[in-house]
C-alpha cells in the first residue's frame, strides 16, 4: 500500500512540476562600435540559439524577432509654409523621447508573427514606438492642441525623415536559423547613427505569444581624437570655442602666410 502511494505521489510531482519553456542564449559579434573621423557604417551580427524545452525537438510555428535601439531624446518635428515667396516654419511638435536609431529584424513579416494588440503592448515595430506625449507649438511659439489626425501626420513625418537616413530598419526575413537551434541577424549601422547606449533585444514567439526575451547593451561613441573633442564640446563648451577660434585663426594667418610668398 505504502509502495503504491509512493508511486502516486512521484507521478502527481511530474505532472504538477512546471514544465520548462523554450530559452533564449544570444550575443553580439561586438559590444562597442568606435566612431571616427572615417567611419562610414558598420554591421552588427547577432547570434545565437534556442534552448528546447524537448532536445532535439523544433517548433515549426517559432519566431525570432530581433531590435536594435538607443539613444531616446526629444525631437522636434516643424511644418513649413510659403508665405508670399519664401518658405517659413510654421507650427511644430516636440516629442519627448523618440528612439535616434531603430533597427528590427524578424524571421518572417511582423504581421504574421504576432496580433497587433501583442506587437503594440510589447512596443514591437517602428510603427509602435512610443515618443511619449506630443506637445505642439503654434507659429508664435504659443502651445496648442493638435487633432490626432495632423498629430499623426508629424509622427509618420519623422518615422519618414528618419528611414530615408537610414536610421529606422525593418527587415522582415533578417532573421535566419541555421539547423534546428541556431540563428543570426545581422543589423546596418548607418554613418549618421547617434552616440550612446544601444539595446539589441531578442524576442522568441511561438504560436504568436512571446516564450522569452533577452536583452544586451550595445556602446556606440566616439573614438581617438574625435571622441576627445566630442567630450570637450559637451562638458567644457567654453574651451571648445575658443580652441576652435584659436584654430580658425591660425589656420587664416597661415594661408595668408603661404599666399603672400607666391
Amino acid at each position: 500500500m505504502m509502495r503504491r502511494a509512493a508511486v502516486l505521489f512521484i507521478a502527481f510531482l511530474a505532472f504538477a512540476a512546471p514544465v520548462r519553456a523554450d530559452q533564449l542564449v544570444t550575443d553580439l559579434s561586438e559590444h562597442q562600435v568606435a566612431i571616427r573621423s572615417n567611419f562610414t557604417g558598420t554591421q552588427i551580427l547577432l547570434f545565437g540559439a534556442v534552448e528546447a524545452a524537448r532536445p532535439g525537438s523544433r517548433a515549426l510555428n517559432r519566431d525570432i524577432v530581433v531590435v536594435v535601439q538607443g539613444p531616446s531624446r526629444p525631437m522636434t518635428v516643424r511644418r513649413k509654409e510659403q508665405m508670399t515667396a519664401i518658405w517659413v516654419n510654421h507650427d511644430s511638435v516636440t516629442y519627448p523621447s523618440v528612439p535616434g536609431y531603430y533597427a528590427i529584424a524578424s524571421t518572417r513579416p511582423l504581421e504574421v508573427t504576432a496580433t497587433p494588440e501583442t506587437l503594440k503592448a510589447l512596443r514591437i515595430g517602428i510603427e509602435n514606438i512610443d515618443p511619449g506625449t506630443p506637445i505642439a507649438h503654434a507659429i508664435d511659439g504659443t502651445q496648442q492642441i493638435l487633432p490626432p489626425d495632423e498629430e499623426r501626420a508629424f509622427w509618420k513625418a519623422l518615422i519618414r525623415n528618419k528611414r530615408r537616413d537610414g536610421l529606422y530598419i525593418n527587415v522582415p526575413g533578417g532573421v535566419t536559423f541555421l539547423g534546428q537551434t541556431l540563428f543570426r541577424a545581422t543589423v546596418d549601422i548607418p554613418a549618421k547613427v547617434p552616440v550612446g547606449l544601444y539595446t539589441a533585444k531578442v524576442y522568441l514567439l511561438q504560436d504568436g505569444e512571446i516564450i522569452d526575451t533577452i536583452s544586451s547593451p550595445l556602446y556606440i561613441e566616439k573614438g581617438g581624437v574625435e571622441r576627445f573633442l566630442y567630450r570637450m564640446a559637451h562638458t567644457d563648451p567654453l574651451l571648445y570655442g575658443m580652441i576652435a577660434v584659436l584654430v580658425a585663426a591660425f589656420a587664416g594667418w597661415l594661408a595668408s602666410a603661404v599666399m603672400a610668398r607666391r
